[in-house]
């Protein structure tokens, strides 16, 4: 697919330079797969989209005081760096699901380790304030087999997972209770998603699960949590 998309843009930028400049266009392809790709690779996932806001808008900058036809060329490295972070997206999590797994006792919070849990808890609790899940997909804070997840952010609320054993699926909870017919938009990586306004809950809730998981490694069991198969259908992919 990024192939696909690669090509197309270096079709479309050599057609509106009336066919010369192919080379320039190549190496600026390149240098976008690249950079965008080295961006996903090395960053951690809730500054991706700052870092490659900065790398592109500095890439341009440089690219349009050149001489020649690279001044004219700058367009291409947008579209470019953005396949970029898409193939190393895809890179990155096969690299990370083919890696032997070997279970650390420590706490995981989106991807970093902290061996100490009051650190843990209140770095977490720092970033579930701020979190938004449009620009940096899913929360998790993970221990020795548990998972608690949530998306969405503080202003339109966010969706809690939780679970014990997050490789056995009849373990996995749902914060809130999915009965009723009303919905709520909340915002995940790929656009609004709509779900039971009751499993959508604010920040505070969201914030007392999260300190009920460093405590019980699993679902705090003085908060309602729902099972079941919909549970796994509200996760959204």
């Amino acid at each position: 697919m990024a192939l696909v998309f690669a090509t197309g843009i270096f079709f479309s930028a050599l057609s509106l330079r009336n066919g010369s400049n192919g080379v320039e266009i190549v190496a600026l392809l390149l240098l976008g797969l690249a950079g965008g790709g080295l961006v996903r690779g090395l960053v951690r996932e809730n500054l991706v989209a700052v870092v490659f806001i900065v790398l592109v808008v500095g890439e341009c900058a440089l690219l349009s005081q050149l001489s020649g036809p690279w001044s004219k060329l700058w367009p291409v490295l947008i579209p470019a760096n953005a396949i970029g972070v898409m193939v190393g997206n895809v890179v990155r999590q096969g690299l990370l699901e083919s890696r032997p797994r070997i279970s650390r006792d420590v706490w995981v919070i989106n991807g970093a380790e902290e061996p100490r849990t009051e650190s843990a808890r209140a770095v977490s609790l720092a970033e579930l304030s701020s979190w938004d899940s449009a620009k940096s997909g899913r929360f998790r804070v993970e221990r020795n087999g548990g998972l608690f997840e949530a998306i969405g952010n503080p202003v339109m609320g966010f969706i809690v997972h939780c679970a014990a054993k997050l490789q056995e699926e009849s373990d996995w909870r749902i914060l809130g209770s999915v009965e009723g017919g009303d919905e709520t938009e909340i915002r995940i990586p790929s656009g609004p998603a709509y779900a039971p306004s009751g499993v959508v809950v604010d920040l505070e809730t969201a914030q007392a699960a999260l300190q009920g998981f460093f405590h019980y490694r699993g679902p705090d069991p003085g908060l309602k949590w729902t099972s079941g198969e919909q549970v796994l259908d509200l996760k959204f992919g």
